[in-house]
């Protein structure tokens, strides 16, 4: 037999907390927009989401919560065979170029920073061949070649083109129409003291809500179309 205390706890409206019920609070609702909610993917997250859709979950910068690109780079080598090879450098990009920078520009200085390729490195050497300094590249990858090379832009998705679709429509503006009592008001307004605004300002029975003369003519001008008068 089941006890008082039971018999209590069953007919009581506290919902039993389970995991299924807390799953339901989990659910993410789509809001506003028609076209996201129907390719919304409720296993991912909002961000993921975004990025599939192609959108950005914020327009600023990322302030954490993301996981960084990571750019695999050689470790550098440093030749130590006395050789006087001012190419002892290591190449950090993937694709094996070389920064030599003398082949392009023989006026820039080879051994700037500012013109070794990021990741990479030349060692300067004395008259004997032994190694003084190492200059380690700060140049970014294709960084001359930003204003000569365009880029082409990134195809947008569908759910982008139906966006801006969305977008481009143009929103029909909806009159707003007076009331049955409004209408009558401004019609015993209108009977009673004709252009008058600045008398309909006093009448406390017509115009309870004091409205002043010119919303009263704005709303006579309203009242006259919606009657085409």
């Amino acid at each position: 037999m089941v006890s008082v205390r039971r018999r209590r706890q069953q007919k009581s409206g506290v919902p039993k907390v389970t995991r299924r019920r807390k799953d339901k609070h989990r659910k993410i609702h789509h809001f506003g927009n028609a076209i996201i909610a129907a390719n919304w993917d409720d296993k991912l997250t909002l961000s993921q989401n975004y990025a599939k859709l192609g959108l950005r979950v914020k327009l600023g910068k990322n302030a954490g919560g993301r996981e960084k690109e990571v750019k695999i780079i050689s470790p550098i080598k440093v030749d130590d065979d006395g050789d006087e090879d001012d190419e002892d450098l290591l190449e950090g990009d993937e694709e094996g170029k070389s920064n030599d920078i003398d082949d392009e520009d023989p006026n820039l200085d080879p051994y700037d920073p500012a013109n070794i390729l990021e990741g990479t490195a030349k060692i300067i050497r004395d008259k004997d061949g032994d190694v003084e300094k190492v200059v380690y590249g700060t140049k970014k990858l294709h960084s001359d070649e930003k204003d000569e090379v365009t880029v082409a832009p990134k195809e947008d998705s569908e759910v982008v083109k139906q966006l801006r679709e969305l977008a481009e429509r143009k929103k029909v503006k909806k009159e707003k129409k007076l009331g049955e009592m409004e209408a009558e008001a401004l019609k015993d307004l209108y009977e009673k003291y004709g252009d008058d605004y600045e008398a309909m300002k006093w009448d406390k029975k017509l115009n309870p809500f004091q409205l002043s003369p010119g919303q009263l003519k704005r709303k006579l001008q309203r009242w006259h179309q919606q009657q085409s008068i």
